[in-house]
């Protein structure tokens, strides 16, 4: 296993870090993730073994890496990478928990240790 490459990246005033790693000669891929706030964005994996032939060479394999890469870097600071989909609410908008019949999260967390210590004395 080679050695990953990771680079700290802004566009639009976002930053993003991306990061690239060879995951084996086990598992022959080069992958590169690109993070935003923790969270994964994008993301590029290619089979080194099909792009590079049966038993490529370690120069070959971080030639590869870096090409990678330096694309993936030029796509984030081109702007090509995709906005994240907004959050999903779970309460409808409109709507509280109380209208849902739930009862705020310390309830229900005290609702389990209790059925949790219950069920333990049986």
């Amino acid at each position: 296993m080679i050695l990953g490459l990771n680079t700290n990246v802004t566009h639009d005033g976002v930053g993003y870090h991306v990061q690239t790693e060879d995951l084996g000669r086990a598992n022959p891929y080069v992958l590169t993730l690109v993070f935003r706030g923790g969270a994964i964005v994008a993301r590029e994996k290619v089979n080194y073994q099909e792009a590079l032939g049966e038993r490529p060479a370690a120069a070959q394999v971080k030639a590869l890496m870096a090409q990678q890469h330096a694309r993936v870097i030029k796509q984030v600071t081109a702007g090509e990478v995709p906005a994240p989909a907004p959050a999903a609410s779970p309460v409808p908008p409109g709507s509280s928990l109380s209208q849902l019949g739930l009862p705020p999260a310390d309830q229900q967390l005290d609702a389990l240790i209790a059925e949790y210590l219950r069920r333990r004395r049986a």
